[in-house]
């Protein structure tokens, strides 16, 4: 069964982030040799954008978030970036997720302006989320609080140790509906938890990217959910 980009689930626009929680990868990421930390440059913005188009055309683009392992509100680009965004999803809904500790009215503005259509907070730090979300509120944006590192911790497939793994038995869905997280540099995998790049099926820059296949990989095999008998004995 071949499974091929169906729909991009978020283009990460920085992998760097202004926390360091011990829950969470990007701690590690500056530690590997295959990726390189910053802010998504304007080519491969570009490029994702090309290739969000594409999936609209072909009617099976969902949504998607501007988020990825890293603080998005670190993007200097994030407003004019939401709004190219936003004229190519139409009525989809585009959304973005934030520790909100860098949330101010004029970025709440901006995104107001922009056509966001969600922002979901991370509660890393109650103070900062709490201001943002009023913050939010106050400007006429949907901002709610994301508890999962309470309600349903995940320890990242095996990558960070000592994390209880309350996600159990969850179906993997990303692997059956064909979705891909486009990577800083333009790397796409199928999976947010791929922080060091080991199951990336191609990149932005690839011509026949909607033609590639999606396939489990290494890290599968330490995931907690379920990757579906049908796809399972192909793990490269």
């Amino acid at each position: 069964m071949k499974i091929t980009l169906q729909t991009i689930t978020s283009i990460e626009l920085s992998n760097v982030c202004n926390y360091s929680c011990m829950y969470c990868i990007n701690r590690d990421i500056k530690n590997q040799s295959n990726r390189d930390c910053g802010i998504m440059d304007d080519n491969t913005f570009g490029m994702a954008c090309v290739i969000l188009e594409q999936l609209i055309k072909k009617g099976t683009q969902k949504e998607i978030w501007l988020n990825g392992n890293g603080e998005s509100l670190l993007d200097p680009l994030l407003i004019s970036r939401t709004i190219t965004i936003k004229r190519i999803m139409g009525n989809l809904q585009v959304g973005l997720s934030t520790n909100g500790a860098l949330m101010t009215i004029e970025i709440a503005k901006g995104l107001k302006a922009a056509g966001i259509d969600r922002v979901d907070i991370s509660c890393h730090k109650i103070e900062d989320a709490l201001k943002a979300q009023k913050i939010l509120w106050d400007n006429g944006i949907t901002a709610g609080l994301s508890m999962g590192i309470l309600s349903a911790p995940h320890n990242w497939a095996g990558q960070v140790p000592g994390i209880p793994c309350k996600l159990k038995d969850v179906i993997c869905l990303p692997l059956l509906e064909g979705r891909g997280y486009v990577q800083k540099e333009g790397n796409i995998s199928p999976c947010c938890y791929d922080y060091r790049n080991l199951g990336t099926f191609g990149s932005v820059f690839d011509a026949d990217i909607l033609d590639k296949p999606i396939r489990p990989y290494k890290l599968c095999e330490t995931c907690h959910q379920n990757i579906p008998e049908i796809i399972k004995n192909n793990i490269e």
